[in-house]
């Protein structure tokens, strides 16, 4: 900011005391402010396409990651409703011979009994 004020300041007195007319010098002077003006818009427009342009990376690294995060939890969430889905299955098969193995063994138990009561 120094350093452009430091050039306006030169520019201006630069004009001012070059052998001109007073109309010369003004006119010379506005079209000194007139390219200072426009150099200054260009830069700023150059400033916008920068900040655009690294916004649109930010945010296309941030679509991605978050693609990842998304495909990596849908994975985890997947493998936790298999190992569910597994661990459930078993805990039914389970369940299911342990009735099975009670039922058989209160039936051999009922045998056993109309065995021991039969009289021949």
């Amino acid at each position: 900011m120094g350093f452009l004020r430091g050039v306006l300041a030169g520019l201006a007195i630069g004009y001012l005391t070059a052998p001109r007319s007073g109309k010369e010098t003004r006119d010379k002077l506005a079209q000194g402010f007139d390219d200072i003006q426009q150099q200054w818009e260009d830069g700023v427009d150059q400033v916008k396409s920068q900040i655009d342009r690294l916004a649109g990376k930010a945010e296309k690294q941030a679509d991605k990651y978050s693609n990842e995060a998304e495909e990596i939890f849908d994975r985890y969430r997947d493998d936790a409703e298999s190992n569910y889905n597994q661990k459930r299955s078993q805990a039914k098969t389970a369940y299911n011979d342990k009735v099975d193995e009670t039922a058989d063994a209160a039936k051999s138990g009922i045998d056993n009994a109309e065995e021991a009561l039969k009289f021949n």
